[in-house]
């Protein structure tokens, strides 16, 4: 049976220049320190007040690279989405996680574990590190939010 699907995307990945399956693993250095440490307990991290506007920074941002321009469904383009079914547009997607991470893209209470987290250092199993274009575009601070998120149990809702 042929898959007729696969022949359209295929060519589209193809075409558009900067695919992430285009790029070099190598961009940028690895961050693979982890640990599961809140490193600020006092400070209880808010998804929709500091992580959601990480995440929402675009491509000419001067604060960094975010996921809206690959990752978001709710965007035109969204190649990156199309080729890792990783949708981040809502904490809902998110959780689900896409075609190789699955669930396990945030392990509550185990940043370390989180696919997001690996991604983020550049010590995830398989692809580049995200955010794709690199070097670095998350801050070591930027990052370790994200991880104390994680760590106090990855809660929350994109509103709050």
């Amino acid at each position: 049976m042929r898959r007729r699907w696969l022949v359209p995307f295929v060519a589209v990945a193809a075409m558009v220049p900067g695919g992430c399956s285009e790029l070099a693993p190598g961009v940028g250095p690895a961050r693979v320190a982890c640990d599961d440490v809140d490193s600020d307990p006092a400070h209880a991290v808010s998804f929709a007040k500091d992580i959601r506007p990480l995440m929402n920074r675009g491509i000419i941002d001067p604060t960094g690279h975010g996921c809206i321009a690959c990752h978001y469904s709710t965007q035109g383009s969204h190649l990156c989405l199309d080729q890792t079914g990783l949708d981040l547009a809502t904490l809902g997607s998110l959780r689900r996680g896409g075609t190789t991470t699955g669930a396990s893209i945030v392990v509550p209470g185990k940043p370390c574990s989180s696919g997001i987290v690996q991604k983020l250092q550049g010590d995830y199993y398989t692809g580049l590190r995200m955010p794709k274009d690199g070097p670095a575009y998350w801050s070591d601070a930027q990052i370790q939010l994200v991880k104390d998120w994680i760590v106090e149990g990855a809660a929350g809702e994109d509103a709050e």
